[in-house]
């Protein structure tokens, strides 16, 4: 018998060769990296830049080429289709990856629009058009148009559109003009019985409000009130007693304050429930149901004279399946129109989504945050519960990297100013859950991490919504941790409904989970009997 030669070295291969050449410490590392930083894999290479027009750029780009995905492409009803996550439940797959693009649709604005050029086309009070002047706001945003006659008309509204497009000023605009035409029509209102309401999900968000309403007030005798939770006690053995047109606040406090007639509800024209889908939830229910019946609406408002009932705006980033049942006993729900636009429901920065196991989750963080805080670059980090963002918080600052948690398990005397330093700069890494998500006016953001994956789409629109902001940064992108089956499982509905090319469904997948089971076990029931 022959002894086998090695092509390589030209000498004889025993088993040592083998084994050095199989499992060198070079390959060994090489694999690691892979695993570990799957953006340096060798097929990253392979990949061309798209920089030139003439190149199509794919809407969904993977690691593996094979599953790119192109505009044009269309899939029958029926058709097998394969998408790049089909295989991570399998443990091997960790290392791939894959970025989604967003497709956006071209809104056709109408005649009525198209003539709006100013806040002048609008009919708002010049105080106010003055006020947006001085922060260089001159041109209103499509929803802008669109919703901001629709309440100057007294009509009671749901605007739905896409986060960061100006929903806020939407409503806040006409509700100031509103205020400054009823506070010439009122005489002798008390103190404390403010005119117009904003209800809000939570206490960043009412003071961010707050503070755009004040801003917009100077010089022009609004009083704007902002009430945030955590103090209500005090509050109510030293209650504060001036005139209040605009109150602002969470339903927590504003609902307890009322109650004891502190603040009064009497003279209240306008009712603005912001972040409406979140205040629909079963948790806000009962209190909802049971403030919301002390006002009085009406189906619209008509004339110049001061109204007998109170107007009723929502507003969202995402339109909920149902509207809750006690709204049919406090509304007219037939008075309700939608303002919406064609890119509701859609993600306006590129997402990427990266399968990793547990283990390779922090080091991958700290490998895509120390190069930012460096630089002093504004990072946004979202997980699921608070242990796991207190976590994250920790393991960076003992990484030397400057970072604060914010979650609503966090006392109210150490959560204020949390955010606050985020947005000042003070602070460049933010680590929350989904109470930093929702209608946070965060333009300085160009950079969101998952480091859990929410299982609902309707906190991952509201998550990515904090970045791609109208007059915030234009770079703004999303990277996703993939390591848990129901995140695969997240992962690989929205991949499949942007092969299809349509905005994200609204669903929970642990509540599918859940009704999936309970239909088996009622199924099983019925087989026994």
């Amino acid at each position: 018998m022959f002894r086998q030669i090695c092509n390589l070295c030209q000498k004889v291969e025993v088993t040592a060769i083998r084994n050095l050449r199989k499992y060198s410490l070079s390959a060994a590392w090489r694999q690691n990296s892979i695993l570990m930083y799957p953006e340096i894999d060798e097929d990253d290479h392979d990949t061309p830049e798209i920089k030139n027009n003439d190149v199509i750029k794919p809407i969904i780009q993977c690691r593996r080429k094979i599953f790119n995905f192109y505009p044009g492409k269309t899939y029958r009803k029926f058709e097998d289709m394969p998408i790049a996550s089909g295989s991570w439940h399998n443990a091997k797959s960790k290392g791939d990856y894959f970025t989604i693009y967003p497709t956006l649709e071209e809104e056709q604005e109408e005649e009525a629009e198209l003539r709006i050029k100013s806040f002048d086309d609008l009919c708002i009070n010049e105080g106010l058009i003055k006020n947006l002047k001085f922060y260089n706001i001159e041109e209103p945003t499509l929803i802008q148009k669109r919703g901001i006659p629709e309440i100057l008309n007294g009509q009671n509204i749901f605007i739905t559109a896409e986060t960061g497009c100006g929903k806020t000023l939407t409503y806040l605009l006409p509700v100031m003009n509103q205020v400054l035409k009823w506070k010439t029509l009122v005489q002798d209102r008390p103190h404390n019985s403010p005119l117009a309401l904003i209800l809000t999900p939570s206490r960043e968000l009412a003071h961010q409000i707050g503070a755009e309403a004040k801003k917009l007030s100077i010089n022009l005798g609004i009083n704007v009130k902002t009430l945030s939770g955590g103090k209500t006690k005090k509050l109510m053995r030293n209650p504060s007693i001036r005139d209040v047109d605009i109150l602002i606040g969470t339903i927590g406090v504003i609902s307890k304050l009322t109650t004891v007639k502190i603040y009064k509800l009497n003279y209240v024209r306008h009712t603005v429930i912001d972040e409406a889908h979140a205040l629909f939830d079963e948790t806000f229910e009962e209190k909802m149901q049971y403030f919301l019946k002390r006002i009085k609406f009406g189906f619209e408002q008509v004339g110049n004279n001061f109204p007998e009932s109170s107007q009723l705006t929502f507003a969202s980033a995402t339109l909920p399946k149902t509207m809750p049942e006690y709204l049919n006993k406090c509304v007219d729900m037939d008075s309700i129109i939608q303002i919406s636009t064609a890119n509701t429901h859609r993600v306006l920065v590129p997402q990427k989504f990266m399968r990793l196991g547990g283990s390779q989750k922090a080091p991958m963080l700290l490998k895509l945050v120390k190069p930012r805080a460096l630089r002093r670059e504004p990072t946004l980090i979202f997980s699921n519960d608070s242990s796991t963002c207190d976590f994250i918080s920790i393991f960076l600052n003992q990484m030397n990297i400057k970072a604060t948690n914010l979650h609503g398990s966090i006392p109210t005397e150490v959560r204020n100013g949390k955010y606050r330093a985020f947005k000042n700069g003070e602070i460049s890494v933010l680590s929350t859950t989904n109470a930093g998500a929702r209608g946070l006016d965060t333009i300085m953001v160009d950079f969101i991490i998952n480091y859990d994956f929410p299982m609902s789409t309707i906190e991952y629109i509201h998550r990515c919504g904090r970045t791609g902001r109208v007059g915030g940064k234009i770079n703004g992108r999303v990277i996703n941790f993939i390591s848990k089956p129901l995140e695969i499982e997240m992962t690989k509905k929205i991949e499949r409904i942007t092969r299809r090319m349509q905005p994200l469904p609204m669903f929970d997948i642990t509540e599918q989970r859940e009704k999936r089971e309970m239909d088996n076990e009622i199924k099983q029931l019925i087989a026994q009997s």
